[in-house]
């Protein structure tokens, strides 16, 4: 591929592979798991061994497996996944978890496997993880989640710059991870077999979406913010998080016109490297280099995390051509340099300079993303739709060995504008 050599991409899973705690039990995990990298040391964290997972299933479907059931083990009886390994928070009275990324990452590997007990085992975590969201987190009159610390980012410190506490802050990041959560928890009943449950998720889910867009739609300014649940107003910082509800269609295609036109502008560093954190015209639009600074470096900073959930949010809201070319920017921006966050400006890696979840979003861009791999275990099928920028249209893409759930190998080869499959060693079929 085009500015994307061989070894880098076998470094992104190098990197993988220097993140993996192979001594277990460590704190609640009973498998080897992913620990964030560098200075985070060996423990787990919710999000950071999620994300891990989904770049390295594409390698080893049976570690990535066992890591969904790490967080099976550790869940609480209530549903929580707590926000890491330690949990324990003295800025905190009640109990704390984090942006439910586990969702997405538990659904994909349920969908691409074969193990109805394994399966079964994903809708008990997703359900139950839902639940606790809805019980600990809902705020009544809005419908919305609220959300404290890494719940969010970037968490929500209050006027005095406190860390506060539930029923303040709803943001958008996760109440768009819950939309998608449900969407995830009704695709699984319905395999399942759960009719009942599945009306449920998908009634919940409608609720959420007609939330974020009454509340969290700000109509002057044309863009969603997140809201201030007893002050009843918006929080006025304008961040990259208000393009993610392009996912799954919440927002509605006049507001998702006025997303895409906001993220084309400079204010985004679309012209540079995008996508910055926050609004480079915002008041708390903040260059950090070094170490990670807390709420610093999520105020303008480029992350995967963001670059990967937008490019979704255009794949869902039709935008595919801007998909295609956000994709192959942030590969490009990552490549080599699966560095924690980048500087907005000139693209050097700071933070951890070897993290798990960026190699792991790097990854999954390239062959989710661009190259468009799709595994349907229920249907026993793989494809391949590739979602090519202009630069990469005439290019020959290849990406082979790819492991497939009942351990055969898919190659995918694109040459001038078409896609070809090769399946090795499996019954599963190209479509």
């Amino acid at each position: 591929m085009k500015g994307i050599s061989q070894s880098g991409f076998a470094d992104a899973f190098a990197v993988l592979e220097e993140c993996r705690i192979d001594q277990a039990p460590v704190k609640g995990f009973i498998y080897p798991f992913f620990a964030p990298g560098g200075m985070y040391g060996a423990n787990w964290w919710n999000i950071d061994s999620s994300i891990a997972l989904a770049g390295y299933r594409w390698k080893d479907r049976a570690f990535a497996e066992n890591g969904v059931r790490n967080f099976l083990a550790a869940q609480k009886p209530d549903g929580r996944i707590p926000l890491y390994g330690d949990d324990v928070d003295s800025r905190y009275a009640e109990e704390v978890s984090s942006l439910p990324k586990l969702f997405g990452v538990a659904y994909s590997l349920a969908a691409e496997s074969e193990n109805m007990a394994f399966v079964r085992e994903c809708y008990m975590l997703i359900t139950r993880y839902i639940e606790w969201w809805l019980s600990r987190r809902r705020d009544r009159e809005t419908g919305l989640l609220s959300a404290v610390f890494e719940e969010t980012f970037v968490p929500y410190l209050g006027k005095i710059g406190k860390f506060g506490k539930s029923g303040e802050y709803a943001p958008v990041d996760t109440n768009v991870e819950l939309v998608l959560g449900l969407g995830y928890a009704a695709a699984l009943a319905e395999r399942l077999g759960e009719s009942a449950d599945k009306a449920r998720y998908e009634t919940l889910k409608s609720e959420f979406v007609q939330s974020i867009n009454r509340w969290l739609w700000n109509e002057e300014k044309g863009a969603y913010y997140p809201y201030l649940l007893a002050e009843k107003r918006h929080e006025d910082f304008l961040m990259a998080s208000t393009f993610l509800p392009l996912r799954a269609g919440i927002a509605a295609k006049d507001r998702a016109e006025k997303l895409v036109k906001l993220l084309l502008s400079d204010r985004f560093g679309w012209n540079t490297y995008p996508v910055f954190s926050a609004a480079k015209d915002d008041k708390r639009f903040t260059v950090t280099e070094g170490d990670y600074q807390f709420n610093a470096s999520w105020s303008g900073s480029v992350w995967s995390l963001l670059n990967a959930g937008i490019v979704q949010g255009l794949k869902d809201s039709g935008y595919e051509d801007l998909a295609a070319t956000l994709a192959y920017r942030t590969v490009k921006e990552f490549h080599e340099n699966y560095a924690e966050f980048l500087q907005p400006f000139n693209g050097s890696g700071h933070g951890v300079k070897r993290y798990a979840w960026t190699a792991a979003h790097y990854i999954g861009l390239i062959l989710e993303s661009i190259f468009g791999i799709k595994i349907d275990a229920e249907k026993k099928s793989a494809s391949a739709r590739p979602l090519l920028c202009g630069e990469l249209k005439n290019e020959t893409l290849s990406a082979e060995n790819i492991v497939l759930p009942d351990g055969g190998r898919l190659c995918v080869y694109v040459e001038n504008g078409k896609t070809r499959l090769q399946i090795e060693n499996s019954g599963y079929r190209a479509i």
